[in-house]
């Protein structure tokens, strides 16, 4: 499931983490710093590319929620975990309908001393669909994992070819 609302909150997640990643904290021999995030934001989104709905415009609306931490030992270690929920509906334009849910979980470690990024994420996603009537017809799930490290050569903050040592993405799908 890719709209370009769930996109816009991958950007500000990445965005997240990079700016964990590069916020300086206190003097170079202080411990380690934690910091506690959480944001929320409803969205509406029309989109084509809804698992087992390729192609087919599909409305889906709901509400994203991250939360997580960060901690900093500066100059020597930094990772930021977080939890991201997603509860929505999505409505097909022949009066079928689904209800579901996605958790995420992500994770990225940055030391600067190298600079090594690593980045991993996982993601299930459960929805059922239902008949214009309201009868359940079935259910869809979405598996994800993700893992991305990578030896930041440039200093942007992005994994360009030839700074990747391991990246892979594997997605499983059950449509009714």
């Amino acid at each position: 499931m890719i709209s370009s609302t769930i996109r816009r909150t991958l950007s500000l997640l990445t965005l997240l983490a990079a700016a964990c990643v590069t916020l300086a904290a206190g003097a170079a021999h202080a411990g380690p710093t934690p910091e506690k995030f959480f944001f929320q934001e409803s969205f509406s989104d029309t989109l084509t590319n809804f698992p087992c709905f390729d192609g087919i415009p599909v409305t889906m609306t709901g509400t994203v929620t991250v939360e997580g931490h960060s901690v900093e030992n500066p100059g020597i270690h930094r990772s930021t975990h977080f939890t991201e929920t997603i509860d929505y509906r999505v409505d097909i334009g022949d009066g079928r309908f689904l209800t579901g849910g996605v958790v995420r979980h992500f994770s990225v470690a940055f030391n600067p001393q190298r600079p090594r990024t690593t980045v991993t994420s996982t993601q299930k996603e459960l929805a059922t669909l239902y008949a214009s009537d309201g009868e359940p017809l079935g259910e869809i799930t979405l598996h994800i994992t993700g893992h991305n490290t990578y030896t930041d050569l440039d200093g942007d903050r992005i994994p360009d070819p030839g700074e990747i040592t391991v990246a892979f993405e594997t997605v499983k799908v059950t449509c009714p």
